[in-house]
């Protein structure tokens, strides 16, 4: 079934990306005869769409969130979790997460090094600027992201947090909280990627915030807080 022809409410909801969909039909391609590769992909397809009957407007198309690798592509992936009757392992989610999600860090990572101080501060203001995105998004009525980012400290780096993520209410909503370390644990090595090192002690699917703090991988603080896995698979510091 193409794209256009997936009967959702376009004024409210964005498709999934081209990215999200290679990432589909790629593990399908690996795990099932070619024959049954379509009728697969076309129930996804149709899972993704009855999701957004009951999901909220989260910003459409002006919310930065909801691009190739993001929301909606998040939500292709728990629509395939769901047609493979759960069988998709972490492991297996956690790679398709990162396949969408990295390459554009490994792009920023060579250009750019959280270790030097003027990048750290382009960050914050990169930050900064999703941040007021956000509160416009709430303001037209959206039940998305609410980022929260803190006065710049050069020692401390970057430090910001999520007061909500659409991507942890929705695997609450629908009995998905087991696999979400595969989505949350993604954003470990996207720093690593641009030379960077995050801090996190929470995430909004297993407490009711996710902060970040963000500094060069050769920072102290860094190297101070190392990072360990947790009983359900979620990546933290201490």
């Amino acid at each position: 079934m193409k794209e256009k022809d997936l009967q959702f409410d376009r004024t409210k909801h964005v498709c999934y990306s081209k990215v999200g969909k290679t990432l589909v039909l790629d593990y399908l391609n690996k795990h099932y005869p070619a024959e049954e590769v379509e009728p697969l992909f076309e129930k996804v397809q149709l899972q993704f769409v009855e999701f957004l009957k009951d999901t909220p407007y989260l910003g459409g198309k002006q919310c930065r969130h909801n691009q190739a690798g993001g929301t909606y592509d998040c939500f292709l992936l728990f629509a395939l979790y769901e047609v493979l009757d759960h069988q998709v392992t972490m492991d297996e989610m956690y790679e398709m997460v990162n396949a969408g999600f990295l390459p554009s860090f490994e792009k920023l990572g060579k250009v750019f090094n959280l270790n030097t101080p003027w990048v750290l501060k382009l960050m914050q203001r990169v930050f900064k600027a999703v941040e007021k995105q956000d509160q416009k998004t709430l303001e037209r009525g959206a039940e998305g992201y609410i980022t929260v980012v803190e006065p710049f400290d050069e020692e401390q780096g970057i430090r910001y947090h999520f007061d909500r993520c659409p991507i942890a209410e929705f695997a609450k909503k629908h009995g998905y909280l087991a696999i979400m370390p595969a989505f949350c644990n993604g954003d470990y090595p996207a720093m690593e990627l641009v030379h960077g090192g995050l801090i996190r002690r929470h995430t909004c699917a297993n407490s009711d915030i996710c902060d970040y703090q963000i500094v060069g991988d050769k920072s102290s603080v860094y190297t101070e807080n190392p990072c360990l896995t947790d009983e359900k698979g979620y990546f933290y510091n201490q």
